[in-house]
C-alpha cells in the first residue's frame, strides 16, 4: 500500500489535520466548523494530503482562505 506524500510545493511543517486546524481556528477567536472548512478546500482549491486514514492540509492555505472568506462576506 502506497503512503501519500505531501506535494513538493507545501512545508512538511506547515501541514495540519483538519481537526487541527479546526482547533487553532478555534483558539484565534475565528471558529470554523468541518462542513466550513470542507467547504474552503473545495472553494479555494486546497490540496488535501492523506496519510493513512487522516486528510492534512496547509495550515497556511486555511489561513488564508479564512481571510478571503471574511473579505467577501464584508463586501456582501
Amino acid at each position: 500500500m502506497a503512503i501519500a506524500s505531501p506535494s513538493p510545493a507545501v512545508e512538511a511543517n506547515d501541514l495540519v489535520t483538519l481537526k487541527a486546524a479546526i482547533a487553532f481556528m478555534s483558539e484565534t477567536g475565528h471558529p470554523v466548523s468541518l462542513t466550513n472548512l470542507n467547504r474552503w478546500i473545495a472553494r479555494y482549491g486546497i490540496p488535501v494530503t492523506t496519510r493513512g486514514r487522516r486528510n492534512w492540509v496547509s495550515m497556511s492555505a486555511v489561513l488564508r482562505a479564512e481571510r478571503d472568506e471574511m473579505d467577501r462576506m464584508a463586501t456582501g
